[in-house]
């Protein structure tokens, strides 16, 4: 909704969001937004400003690809996403684990916070590729090598967003519910597990989906430094074999559908647990 497109009294009451009329327009918007990049994509094809292959052709390989797969890696679309896939969900998780309490703790204690964040502060710029190199000495002897540094890798992406809207969500509670709570006598637990930690779920929910985005990416671009299954690898497999820009389009195309369904996924959770955002 544009910041100026209601009155103060539509503002007031929240009705701006359960107008049909608005709802209508956004999807007119979006799908017209669509209509227009496929478009352009065919004006560049047709007066041969690019070297691609035209919406329809594209569209035909990937069906193709979802349906039957690709005969050089016998593997369908869908299976070569899962690769990549399972991996983000198993290091997102793992920085949920990590994250959240430790988010809750530095946002709650102050001279944890400052204990810790000196060091954090140091290595969040690092970009999470840079570990790659060090990753591979780390789990030179493990079982999976790759798959090891692959989850590392994205672990870290999404470690930091994750903790950092953490950090804020706690630190943003409202401090006179949490005086109002002692002063009733709620112990530290109390106040932390019915206060601080509802009261900062829509902001440690946004540093998931944030983390879940910034992961998603961090896989693709691991599989292209070093990988044998993945989207990421499929899409430099097939710009190294040469003449297959049909496929890396889809690839692509594949990498942000996921992304976008990841999203809403999360936003739906968000949506039923905590209602109250």
């Amino acid at each position: 909704m544009g910041l100026f497109n209601y009155t103060p009294a539509e503002k007031l009451n929240g009705q701006t969001a359960a107008r049909p009329g608005k709802r209508f327009g956004n999807s007119y918007f979006r799908g017209f937004s669509i209509v227009s990049f496929l478009l352009g994509w065919q004006l560049l094809v047709s007066f041969r400003l690019l070297e691609l292959p035209s919406p329809f052709e594209t569209a035909i390989v990937f069906l193709d690809l979802v349906v039957h797969g690709d005969p050089l890696y016998n593997k369908t679309l869908p299976e070569i996403v899962w690769s990549s896939l399972r991996i983000v969900v198993q290091a997102c998780l793992i920085s949920i684990l990590i994250a959240v309490p430790l988010g809750v703790l530095m946002g709650a204690v102050e001279w944890f916070r400052h204990y810790v964040d000196a060091m954090l502060e140091m290595l969040r710029p690092i970009p999470p590729l840079a570990w790659i190199p060090l990753a591979y000495v780390i789990f030179a002897n493990a079982g999976r090598p790759t798959e090891y540094v692959q989850i590392f890798v994205v672990f870290v992406g999404a470690f930091f967003p994750i903790l950092l809207d953490t950090i804020h969500g706690i630190s943003m509670v409202n401090r006179i519910h949490v005086e109002a709570a002692r002063t009733m006598g709620a112990s530290r637990k109390q106040v932390l597990t019915q206060i601080m930690l509802p009261g900062s779920l829509p902001s440690i929910f946004n540093g998931i989906r944030v983390g879940f985005g910034v992961g998603w990416m961090c896989i693709v671009a691991a599989e292209f430094v070093g990988g044998k299954l993945g989207i990421g690898y499929y899409i430099w497999s097939s710009y190294s074999v040469g003449g297959r820009v049909a496929e890396i389009i889809s690839g692509v195309i594949a990498i942000g559908l996921v992304g976008t369904v990841m999203n809403r996924f999360i936003l739906f959770l968000e949506k039923r647990l905590v209602p109250w955002r």
